[in-house]
């Protein structure tokens, strides 16, 4: 008798899973100078502005050095701009630049197709249940 673990445990599928599709979002957004963790980021500024960047660590389930890399980038990029809450000076919102908003429009068509490519084959129903599986999931290994 072994212990070994099986093939298909959900870590494997998990990771497999998370490795096509960030290779695909990937090859996606390259033409944009942008990558698929940029796009999380800027995706998510484009629905929710004036936000900070521990929220926005939280959000993504990252650490907040992390996300400022990544903002930081951004930034120079000129998508993404700092700015002291008016309610806290030594708190900082995240902004989308102009510039950040019509790039965001375009690269959410991209991913669109991405995802309806990932998804090819599956019906509504079917979508919609995988995505509330992931999301308890999710809500049960995190911390």
């Amino acid at each position: 008798m072994t212990n070994r673990i099986p093939p298909d445990t959900l870590g494997y599928l998990l990771s497999r899973t998370y490795y096509a599709y960030k290779k695909a979002a990937t090859k996606a957004v390259a033409s944009y100078d942008i990558t698929p963790e940029q796009y999380g980021i800027l995706h998510r500024l484009s629905y929710r502005e004036a936000i900070s960047q521990k929220e926005l660590a939280e959000l993504h389930a990252r650490d907040q050095t992390a996300v400022g890399k990544i903002i930081d980038k951004l930034e120079r990029k000129k998508l993404v701009i700092r700015n002291t809450d008016p309610r806290d000076r030594r708190a900082v919102l995240l902004y989308l630049t102009e510039e950040g908003k019509q790039l965001i429009h375009r690269l959410n068509a991209v991913m669109q197709e991405t995802e309806s490519q990932a998804v090819a084959g599956l019906a509504d129903s079917e979508v919609e249940r995988f995505l509330d599986t992931m999301n308890a999931i999710f809500r049960n290994v995190h911390e």
